[in-house]
């Protein structure tokens, strides 16, 4: 029994490498359970920082425009509110510039694209190897984060 918990445990712990893999792609189903796993697996800013940036990549696959714009609202509240409390976390502007580079021009979410990328290239190296390696992977296709 106590091996079947820990178990169920680690399956259901909040991994930060699982987040950038789902936040890549765009299924519905794995995004929501992603969140249950932020609700459980982190707290504070952390947790807004990242259920708000699922939230807008979440927006996505909405079906009207006004889930569509409730669910990025909501995010934008959480993730930006994150990162004033935060405003040196590399890590939550690195969520953001994923954010803003792909978020459509009309919700006007664009304006701390290059600030945001020079932030995270100059402080890089004080990431986690996740973080690193996700900020990798982004920056081949990034137009505001080349590192």
């Amino acid at each position: 029994m106590q091996l079947l918990f820990g178990f169920l445990l680690f399956v259901a712990s909040f991994s930060k490498a699982e987040y950038f893999k789902i936040i890549a792609g765009s299924e519905a189903s794995a995004m929501t359970a992603l969140q249950s796993k932020i609700e459980k697996g982190l707290n504070g800013a952390e947790k807004d920082a990242y259920t708000g940036a699922l939230k807008m990549k979440q927006a996505e696959t909405q079906k009207t425009p006004k889930e569509k714009l409730g669910f990025f609202k909501e995010g934008k509240t959480l993730l930006e509110s994150a990162i004033a409390t935060n405003p040196k976390n590399a890590e939550y502007r690195f969520l953001r510039i994923m954010i803003q580079e792909n978020a459509p021009k009309i919700l006007k979410y664009h304006h701390n694209l290059k600030e945001d990328g020079i932030f995270v290239k100059e402080h890089y190296l004080s990431l986690s190897s996740e973080i690193k390696n996700a900020v990798i992977a982004y920056s081949k296709t990034s137009n505001n984060l080349k590192l």
